[in-house]
């Protein structure tokens, strides 16, 4: 892949990890979605945010931010916080750096695959008991 082409599925995206994970999603076996729309419960009026991925299993849903550099500085760290601390009473957020994502794309989706595994198992134990 070419250094400037963000596009996954002919589709541009934010940057080279970001089709990097997409690529890795796919070569998992992973349903995933991108840059996903969504509206957050808050008071009377809600939030509008756009998740990095939302993968989805049938035992749960994870939203993926990949963390470049930007999110570094001290308000956008802010801003990244409040938004998992409303996305927490609906789903789960994970974080990985730009960095980690273009190192080893693959790693990053086994540990994905890991929490939803992790997710299937917490379902069934509260479905079942301990």
């Amino acid at each position: 892949m070419a250094e400037w082409e963000q596009r996954f599925k002919g589709v541009d995206l934010q940057s080279e990890g970001h089709v990097r994970l997409c690529e890795a999603l796919e070569a998992a076996g992973l349903l995933f979605s991108f840059e996903v729309h969504i509206c957050i419960p808050e008071g009377a009026t809600g939030t509008r945010r756009t998740l990095d991925l939302l993968v989805i299993s049938p035992h749960g849903l994870l939203n993926v931010e990949i963390d470049g550099a930007r999110h570094n500085k001290t308000k956008r760290r802010d801003k990244d916080y409040n938004r998992d601390r409303l996305l927490s009473r609906h789903l789960r957020t994970l974080r990985f750096t730009h960095d980690a994502v273009l190192s080893d794309p693959q790693a990053v989706a086994r540990t994905i695959q890991i929490e939803l595994e992790q997710d299937r198992r917490s379902l069934f134990q509260q479905l079942n008991g301990p």
